[in-house]
């Protein structure tokens, strides 16, 4: 299996919506029964989101607490439906502008271009400074 660094058109997209802020842009790539989970979240947190709905509700919180920012040392696989991006995340915290490196590993699986299934395994302890 070999890799890019180019992102998916499709994700890319995606990514700059985020970093607009623009939750509606980000969603665009959900089937309306897209699964999202976090298998590595701690006891007590959302470990599992079913429906386009479930996901709109958990990212539409996120602008107020981080400014998503480019992603650097980009990796993709692609076999099939299924995409593996890994990346890290160079934010910023909106209360004080501090910035917030976050470690991204992606297992999506896809239908054409919608998403039908992530798996995040982005360290949830990254967020504790958020």
């Amino acid at each position: 299996m070999s890799h890019t660094t180019a992102l998916p058109a499709w994700f890319s997209r995606a990514i700059q919506a985020l970093q607009a802020n623009d939750i509606d842009g980000w969603m665009s790539i959900y089937a309306q029964d897209a699964v999202h989970e976090f298998p590595f979240a701690p006891p007590g947190a959302v470990r599992r989101l079913e429906g386009r709905g479930a996901i709109l509700e958990y990212m539409s919180h996120l602008p107020n607490s981080i400014r998503f920012g480019p992603l650097s040392d980009v990796r993709v696989r692609q076999v099939d439906d299924e995409v593996i991006i890994e990346a890290t995340g160079h934010h910023r915290r909106v209360d004080d502008d501090a910035p917030v490196e976050l470690e991204y590993v992606w297992f999506i699986t896809v239908r054409g271009e919608e998403v039908f299934h992530i798996r995040d395994y982005m360290n949830p302890l990254q967020l504790s400074t958020v």
